[in-house]
């Protein structure tokens, strides 16, 4: 919510810029850079995980075709957000976009509405209503847009997957056993047939401590889907394939059973889709450092 009020007094100093003598080029760049200014902050640091360079466990033999074959990564170190960017934090991204005189840009990067799910509802009046919950309606163009404006990126598939895995063999972010530790399907989870804010399943964090990379929405990761790429996946680093039809997402969601919900579950769809059950999470590569 407070973000959300940043923002109002963002709008405002832009504003004020506007009314100055300023050439329209600069009017833009003075703009953008007081979005940047509000957008980004230390709370961003704070809620970034550091995942260590490293090799990991990748995929599962016993479950979908396409998980398959198991197979080592090393990936290099990165930060991944430990939540799933909430409505209020798109929201900055979306009015950067209408005060940098953007106009064309922010109807590019609106959120699909949902007038018949009131627990969602209509952009942009549940980013006031719904600050901290998940954003939806939002396609992989836009969630990589919102990334790169953060000086971010979105996640590979095997970043995505050692980030809720870890080093371990887990079905699930929080291990092996069956709980109620995830926004699915269930009735009985708490959040029944509905989006609940992040972080909202403290006992479902992950090896690393990232939140809800099992259940409550599906999240976009960097990705072209390929049911076979796993069997030449490169060993570093992959990035998935060089072209495709469909963006992978990962971790299921609330509209699906807790199965779904796995660490190796893959799943796709057109990154021009905007859906109710898709967000996304962001990363960054971490800096290397000299021995």
């Amino acid at each position: 919510m407070n973000t959300f009020c940043l923002n109002r007094n963002n709008d405002s100093l832009v504003s004020l810029l506007s009314q100055m003598q300023f050439p329209s080029t600069t009017l833009l760049v003075l703009s953008f850079s007081v979005s940047i200014i509000f957008g980004a902050s230390a709370k961003d640091e704070k809620e970034l995980i550091f995942i260590p360079a490293g090799t990991f466990t990748m995929g599962n033999n016993s479950r979908a075709a396409d998980e398959r074959p198991v197979h080592k990564v090393y990936l290099d170190a990165y930060y991944i957000s430990k939540y799933e960017v909430t409505n209020a934090e798109y929201y900055d991204f979306w009015r950067s976009l209408r005060v940098s005189n953007i106009e064309m840009e922010q109807e590019k990067h609106t959120p699909e509405n949902f007038t018949h799910l009131p627990h969602i509802g209509d952009w942009p009046a549940r980013a006031e209503k719904f600050p901290n919950h998940p954003v939806v309606g939002v396609s992989w163009q836009d969630a990589k847009a919102y990334a790169e404006w953060k000086g971010m990126r979105l996640p590979t598939e095997a970043e995505w997957e050692k980030a809720a895995r870890g080093y371990t063999d887990r079905t699930w972010p929080w291990g092996n056993a069956i709980e109620l530790y995830a926004n699915t399907s269930a009735d009985d989870d708490g959040y029944g047939n509905r989006l609940a804010p992040v972080g909202s399943f403290p006992k479902g964090k992950s090896y690393y401590g990232a939140m809800d990379m099992a259940g409550n929405v599906w999240e976009w990761t960097a990705d072209w889907y390929s049911d076979v790429y796993y069997f030449h996946s490169p060993k570093r680093n992959p990035t998935g394939p060089v072209l495709g039809s469909w963006r992978v997402i990962r971790g299921g969601s609330w509209i699906d059973t807790l199965t779904r919900c796995s660490t190796t579950f893959r799943f796709y769809l057109y990154p021009n889709l905007k859906t109710s059950f898709v967000g996304f999470r962001v990363a960054k590569t971490a800096e290397k450092t000299e021995k």
